[in-house]
């Protein structure tokens, strides 16, 4: 999204704009998609098992975002070949979102890759208390000496 806003043509046919409208379609579903997680794990156990994880969410909210009516053959496109979000989706993303944070998921109390959705690159909670809990989370469950721990 931010390199065909910059002006970088990547799309070149209608053909090419539907297919990523059907994965907008598809991704906007993520707030009930079970998955293996942004380290392809599963549960907490490593038994394979998919779960919704809020670093899943928080990603496919911040695409639907960046992608939401943004025209992919730039200056010289037209309704066409605009990528269209349901706001709704985005809302329950949100929602969802917010309701799981600060943990990861139901089996994962927190995870490193959640710093990936309440800063860079995804930014995508907009309650700056809950950001600071989140992170706050974070640093007590993960924080070591040298660093962080990934999960």
């Amino acid at each position: 999204a931010q390199m065909t806003a910059s002006g970088l043509q990547i799309i070149f046919t209608l053909d090419e704009v539907a297919f990523v409208q059907n994965l907008v379609f598809y991704i906007e579903c993520a707030y009930v998609i079970p998955d293996y997680g942004i380290w392809e794990r599963g549960d907490k156990s490593n038994q394979s098992i998919v779960e919704l994880n809020s670093s899943s969410v928080g990603m496919a909210k911040a695409a639907l975002e960046a992608l939401n009516k943004l025209d992919l053959f730039g200056a010289r496109g037209g309704p066409a070949s605009v990528i269209h979000v349901l706001p709704d989706e985005t809302v329950k993303c949100a929602a969802v979102l917010e309701s799981m944070l600060p943990r990861e998921s139901n089996s994962k109390e927190t995870d490193a890759s959640i710093l990936s959705i309440i800063g860079y690159p995804a930014f995508a909670v907009r309650n700056d208390q809950l950001v600071l809990d989140t992170l706050g989370t974070l640093q007590e469950k993960l924080g070591g000496r040298f660093g962080m721990k990934r999960f």
